[in-house]
């Protein structure tokens, strides 16, 4: 990869089917817990590695990732899981690698101001945009080359993921959010990580394996689905970490 990584890596993920296949692979494992959250830490694939369950939600993710940052001082931060397809020509087991992220549940258009757009930053913004956090392209780099490397990571996109705070399943809705953000995958938590890092300075990227594609029959698809496609992602992340 590109650039090098010198310390520790933090994993987040939001439910456990998302992280189990991670810190059961740990090696001198031990557990601290924080806020709220049990952080998992030792090393896998002989890297030093962080990883905790964070919860559903943006709110629960960006306590996880401040957290971890505080405490681990984490020089990077990887959030991995599962997503809803958004953009064309997507399927259920597709990744999804985020090269930014934007919060689509995000609303103050009653100032003039364009959805998603957070009014963040030391000078003027251009409000007619939404906010979005760019992820370290070295690590977007190095993340598809490992999918790449996976047998069975099905197709692999690089693009925007949007995170909001519903669970959306509604083709109407998808369609809108496809619109205003040209999101390629929508999901609960990678934006409020993707924010906490780069105000902390901690380069990231987002993983996603699609489990549905976030219409009308996105839950089923998710209940059958999100364990398989948590597993998916979450070996992209081990075979990351071999090449770290």
């Amino acid at each position: 990869m590109g650039k090098k990584i010198d310390g520790i890596w933090g994993v987040i993920g939001a439910m456990a089917s998302e992280v189990e296949l991670l810190t059961s692979r740990m090696e001198e494992a031990s557990v601290l817990r924080h806020a709220g959250v049990d952080f998992h830490y030792g090393t896998l694939e002989g890297v030093p590695v962080v990883a905790a369950r964070c919860g559903i939600g943006k709110v629960c993710a960006a306590v996880c990732a401040q957290a971890m940052i505080d405490r681990f001082h984490v020089a990077a931060l990887v959030n991995t899981g599962v997503a809803g397809g958004v953009a064309a020509g997507l399927s259920v087991g597709d990744l999804v690698i985020g090269a930014d992220a934007v919060q689509h549940d995000f609303d103050i258009t009653a100032f003039g101001h364009a959805k998603g757009y957070m009014g963040l930053g030391p000078g003027p913004a251009d409000d007619s945009q939404p906010t979005r956090f760019a992820a370290d392209p070295d690590l977007v780099a190095a993340f598809r080359a490992a999918a790449e490397s996976v047998p069975g990571s099905g197709s692999i996109l690089t693009g925007t993921i949007a995170s909001g705070d519903v669970f959306v399943a509604d083709d109407c809705v998808k369609r809108e959010i496809a619109a205003q953000f040209g999101a390629a995958a929508v999901e609960m938590e990678g934006a409020a990580v993707a924010q906490v890092a780069v105000a902390n300075g901690v380069p990231f990227v987002i993983v996603r394996a699609i489990s549905d594609l976030a219409g009308e029959a996105a839950t089923v698809s998710f209940e059958e689905f999100e364990k398989a496609a948590a597993e998916r992602s979450a070996r992209i992340v081990s075979a990351m970490l071999r090449q770290a």
